[in-house]
């Protein structure tokens, strides 16, 4: 199975196609957008923690894109240097 946006899944809607696959891949970032939990119960018994957040805090190491498609260089540069130390980078890069 393979859960698109897990960062931004609560973790029971992620768990569910899991349950039903062999193997699993979670897709997402967690330094974007959290699960949206309305909730106030919800959050207290800390759904607000995606599948993907609470792998991490275990200590699995996700593996990093480092490379973007969709933005202009120009544009990409914040975001890799504020959230990701300078590690994502552009392709194609425009010719000097």
């Amino acid at each position: 199975a393979c859960v698109d946006e897990a960062t931004q899944c609560p973790e029971p809607a992620a768990l569910i196609p899991l349950t039903k696959a062999l193997a699993g891949v979670l897709v997402g970032d967690a330094r974007q957008l959290p699960p949206t939990v309305l909730s106030r119960e919800a959050v207290d018994a800390g759904l607000r923690v995606s599948l993907f957040e609470r792998l991490e805090i275990l200590g699995i190491k996700p593996d990093l894109l480092d490379r973007q498609y969709r933005m202009h260089p120009a544009l990409a540069e914040f975001p890799s240097k504020a959230f990701y130390e300078g590690r994502v980078s552009s392709d194609p890069t425009p010719a000097s």
